[in-house]
């Protein structure tokens, strides 16, 4: 799992502790602490000398009374409070032992992830919920597909369960032809409940109804925030490629990144890949967060998730059944 290299935040193992029916266990912060009042998910401070492992077992059976049987990496950032920073390794805790309580007198609840976004939490829990609504792929559509193939590819894909995260790139396309492929798709998406990312100025995702917008490297440069009237709920991302671009991906508070060319790809050979140590040092820059993409496949998901990563992002190898375009 990436981990930030900085002796100057506080280690902490942070926990989301999930029931099999979707809801994640949140405990309240005593007052008179720091952030006290809040929701927060289970976890603390990494003793010196201890493995995340050890660190997330002496936490978990010292709070909740649990023994955690099977996880995995979730995402892992640094933030700065204006009193402290903080370094967070987060798992996802599929199976444990035992029945959960409040050993240390905090209220406990199970709450559904979706609800998540209604409870008080520290600012550095935002991007951990955030992490825990996407999906382990997100697919974007690749410039050669003209638009009836585009649409043709895109209803037989959004049948796969593992379909939920699209971005309709097609820069190849005016603004007018664009704007109605961009319908077109949002009705195939909104049939299947898939969220659907345009890789165009804000205004025309806020205008067609998209769940967000997707920054280009020149839209990032120019990024002035959301035009007003954006719903609540509107995802903002973004593709770097470089410490730089990274900086301005967080300046402007994006959701989500994604980070390329991890490897080499057909359509850009003479690109110079990050590799997957390059793709961790830039997921150490992010605060939320981030899609590997660049010559991937599905089974390149856990090592997305093991180097950091939310997952992978895919042009032609995460489509379902179109590898081989």
């Amino acid at each position: 799992m990436g981990t930030r290299n900085d002796c100057s935040a506080l280690p902490v193992v942070v926990a989301v502790v999930m029931d099999g029916q979707g809801r994640c266990l949140i405990a309240r912060r005593p007052q008179g602490v720091h952030q006290g009042g809040r929701w927060e998910f289970p976890g603390g401070k990494r003793e010196p000398g201890e493995s995340l492992d050890q660190a997330l077992t002496r936490e978990l059976r010292e709070e909740l009374g649990i023994t955690p049987l099977s996880h995995e990496p979730l995402i892992s950032l640094t933030h700065d409070y204006p009193d402290l920073r903080v370094h967070l390794d987060v798992v996802r805790v599929n199976d444990f032992q035992g029945t959960p309580g409040g050993l240390e007198g905090q209220p406990l609840e199970w709450v559904l992830v979706e609800a998540l976004d209604t409870r008080d939490f520290p600012e550095a829990n935002r991007p951990i919920i955030r992490a825990l609504s996407l999906p382990d792929r997100y697919l974007i559509t690749p410039d050669h597909w003209d638009p009836e193939q585009l649409r043709v590819h895109l209803e037989c894909s959004l049948g796969d369960p593992a379909v939920s995260l699209v971005q309709l790139r097609a820069p190849q396309l005016d603004a007018g032809a664009y704007g109605s492929l961009a319908r077109d798709a949002l009705a195939l998406c909104r049939r299947q409940g898939v969220r659907l990312m345009l890789n165009a100025d804000p205004e025309l995702a806020r205008d067609l109804g998209a769940d967000g917008v997707h920054l280009n490297h020149r839209r990032l440069c120019g990024w002035q925030g959301l035009p007003s009237g954006v719903p609540s709920g509107f995802l903002v991302a973004a593709s770097v490629h470089d410490v730089a671009s990274m900086a301005m991906a967080r300046r402007a508070g994006c959701d989500f990144v994604v980070v390329s060319p991890v490897a080499p790809t057909r359509t850009h050979p003479s690109a110079e890949p990050l590799g997957w140590s390059g793709f961790q040092a830039l997921v150490d820059e992010a605060v939320c967060p981030a899609y590997a993409l660049g010559g991937m496949t599905p089974e390149d998901i856990p090592l997305a998730r093991a180097h950091g990563g939310q997952g992978v992002a895919g042009i032609r190898g995460v489509w379902p059944g179109c590898s081989s375009e």
